[in-house]
């Protein structure tokens, strides 16, 4: 009997590859753009005369609410829009938002940029991973899913290798009495430096061809009452995830003050190993999640995807006791375990979404992601100031880590290991279902 042609074919490989090169070029440019914006907080906090608050509303509240407000909204666009023409757009207002910020005189024209750039950045994350879903058949979709993730990683790398040596020479040039281009300050030029960058990266996203939704079961886009039949598996993986963000924001943005406060290093005596160890640990776990959840679908079923996920998450649970190591050698042995394996929890429910759920609804479900990251992500912080100041103070922000990190590292393990056990089979009341 011959094969059934009517069927639509994946990309070829070569277009698949291609394709991928440039959302992963996507990824690495918008996490630069954003992790750079900590090393612009000093200078554009004394030009425009902003007190810390503001400049932590303008750079931060204003453009993560902006993301978790509208990343539902665009990811229930995604689902029925031209993707490849959404990337575009979306890669036009970052370039706007970039140049908003190089060209701000105050508080207000700060707060539009950032507002830009996150409407921007709701658009880019579901639609490269619904794009990547339909480039690559399912047997090589986790590793190209991961690959985004990479992209990122790389990209909070280069914010401090590319912006910050690009700072500091554009800065010294200033000093020196350099004209500058039109009058521009050193921050203000960076900005503007990017947004040209994002401009170039335009026709390449243009180039790409929007390729046919695979594994759809409902035409036209899905409906709620679709969604609602993947409760079973989404509301753990969800919950899994709100708990997970808020770990990692409870560790993580908490470790270089405890490194200060706690083991006597200045930024200076600790930039270089610190930065270093991220970033191969962050690399490390992702692609060795991308590979565990490839092993765990092809030896038991797309649902055992997320039981790595589970497993990395509980090993989060003594590692969240970084900062109570008696020295700073066990300091970064527990920070690369703790890295590692939120690299890999975190990296497998987007590898589960894009296996799981049907393409109609893939941005729907990117959407719901991203608030969850947020929710989790800015409940955190306060939370570990609450908890250091219950045990005692500033002095003791180790426990105040723990007392945070670890019990959310255990609920995101059993929410991973609930979803992982209801994913294998198909929800009987969703439309188009066998």
């Amino acid at each position: 009997m011959s094969a059934d042609t009517s069927l639509p074919a994946y990309p070829s490989p070569r277009r698949a590859r291609y394709s991928q090169a440039i959302i992963v070029a996507i990824a690495f440019f918008t996490a630069m753009d954003i992790y750079i914006i900590s090393l612009l907080v000093e200078p554009i906090k004394h030009e425009l005369a902003l007190t810390d608050v503001q400049v932590g509303l303008a750079n931060t509240t204003v453009l993560y609410g902006a993301y978790a407000l509208f990343c539902i909204p665009m990811g229930l666009l995604v689902d029925r829009s031209n993707r490849v023409r959404m990337l575009a757009a979306a890669m036009l207002l970052w370039c706007v938002g970039l140049l908003l910020t190089a060209l701000s005189k105050g508080l207000w024209l700060l707060v539009a940029s950032k507002a830009v750039l996150g409407i921007a950045n709701a658009i880019t994350l579901p639609a490269c991973m619904s794009l990547l879903a339909d480039y690559f058949p399912p047997g090589r979709r986790a590793m190209a899913t991961t690959s985004y993730g990479i992209g990122q990683g790389i990209g909070q790398a280069g914010a401090i290798f590319i912006g910050g040596l690009g700072l500091g020479a554009l800065t010294q040039l200033a000093a020196g009495g350099s004209d500058l281009l039109f009058g521009l300050t050193p921050w203000r030029l960076v900005s503007l430096g990017f947004a040209i960058a994002g401009i170039l990266l335009v026709p390449a996203v243009l180039s790409l061809r929007e390729p046919v939704r695979m594994e759809v079961e409902q035409q036209g886009g899905g409906s709620a009452r679709e969604l609602w039949a993947y409760r079973g598996f989404l509301v753990p993986l969800l919950a899994g995830t709100t708990f997970l963000s808020g770990m990692s924001t409870g560790i993580l943005s908490w470790m270089p003050p405890a490194l200060t406060r706690i083991y006597g290093q200045e930024p200076g005596d600790f930039a270089t190993w610190f930065g270093t160890v991220s970033l191969v640990s962050v690399l490390a776990g992702m692609v060795a999640g991308g590979r565990l959840s490839e092993y765990f679908r092809q030896r038991e079923g797309r649902g055992s995807v997320m039981r790595p996920a589970a497993f990395a998450a509980l090993l989060c649970v003594p590692a969240s006791f970084v900062a109570m190591m008696p020295d700073l050698v066990w300091f970064a042995a527990a920070a690369i375990v703790f890295t590692i394996a939120f690299a890999v929890a975190i990296t497998i429910p987007m590898i589960a979404i894009n296996f799981r759920i049907p393409n109609e609804l893939r941005g729907a479900v990117m959407g719901l992601y991203i608030v969850t990251v947020s929710l989790g992500g800015a409940a955190a912080a306060p939370l570990v100031a609450m908890a250091s100041a219950a045990f005692g103070g500033d002095a003791m922000l180790g426990q105040g880590m723990a007392a945070v990190g670890a019990p959310f590292a255990l609920l995101a393990a059993l929410a991973f290991w609930w979803a992982s056990r209801s994913g294998n089979t198909s929800p009987a009341t969703a439309p188009g279902t066998a």
